[in-house]
């Protein structure tokens, strides 16, 4: 339903998608050593600051969630870069956030369950139809995220409700999963947000998918951080003819106390399965990245 171009026939899943499965999962037990000493607490009313630098600076030592009464809107300029199509097409997805407490965050969303890797259409489409954009606007969705553990090792436990597509068949994906962020140093950190998506409308037109977006964040100065983006993407029932392995990489650097600016690259599928004569390069996008905290 968000993962493009998704086949709906139901398959096994091969053996070797099971190995694939296991080398996407072990960047992130690897760092399960690192955390073992780590100071790690649970969720309370008053979360203690992770540091004392201003709003914005070593992005890379925060969690993954705001401190409690912060709003903040996130805003993706999308552009399809693909061989043949570039820029069509290009969307504008806002995301906006609002921190009821230290553990409780809720949120309306525009981007999928891939983050700022979100595939260009999604939000406000803006090239019109001729230019990738069946429709202006037809997805929506809705976020909470529940802090569990604080420190060294964040995580939370992320559920979303997406509506994509609005237009007729509408359907509907409840999402489910964790977000956490692994600590190695004070410059070094993994953020991963594993999801899987329960179609509740037209199931016999959408298909359950799984998210897992990854990033490898690394604080190269107080307000810039560099991001290695990747993850698997893929519909459930037939994952071994369907994951998607995108690679990319980000930079966001902070201007304000109020505001970050940002770019991403990926090439949208570099490492999954692709049809045959299509080279794995082709699929590209970028994201200009606006994020404004108050």
């Amino acid at each position: 339903m968000i993962a493009a171009d998704i086949t709906n026939e139901e398959k096994g899943i091969p053996m070797q998608y099971f190995r694939l499965g296991v080398a996407a999962a072990f960047s992130g037990l690897l760092a399960l050593p690192a955390t073992a000493h780590a100071e790690v607490t649970t969720g309370s009313r008053n979360v203690p600051a992770v540091s004392e630098q201003p709003m914005g600076k070593v992005a890379v030592s925060r969690g993954v969630q705001a401190p409690g009464g912060l709003f903040t809107a996130r805003v993706l300029l999308l552009v399809n870069a693909s061989k043949d199509s570039f820029g069509e097409p290009i969307s504008l997805a806002p995301d906006l956030f609002y921190a009821v407490s230290d553990t409780v965050q809720i949120g309306l969303l525009h981007t999928g369950p891939m983050g700022w890797q979100s595939r260009p259409g999604l939000g406000l489409c803006l090239t019109g139809t001729t230019g990738g954009c069946p429709r202006v606007y037809d997805n929506v969705g809705l976020d909470f995220m529940y802090g569990l553990l604080f420190g060294d090792f964040h995580l939370s436990l992320h559920s979303s409700l997406f509506v994509v597509p609005i237009a007729e068949p509408t359907g509907v994906m409840w999402t489910i999963g964790l977000t956490g962020k692994f600590h190695f140093t004070d410059a070094v950190g993994l953020l991963f947000d594993p999801q899987i998506g329960v179609t509740l409308a037209h199931r016999d037109r959408y298909r359950d998918q799984l998210f897992i977006p990854v990033e490898l964040q690394f604080q190269v100065g107080t307000a810039v951080s560099l991001k290695v983006l990747s993850g698997v993407l893929g519909q459930l029932s037939a994952l071994g003819d369907t994951y998607q392995i995108p690679l990319g990489l980000g930079l966001v650097g902070n201007v304000s106390s109020h505001l970050d600016l940002g770019l991403r690259f990926s090439f949208d599928n570099l490492l999954g399965n692709v049809p045959d004569g299509v080279a794995r390069a082709d699929f590209r996008s970028l994201a200009l990245l606006l994020t404004f905290r108050g």
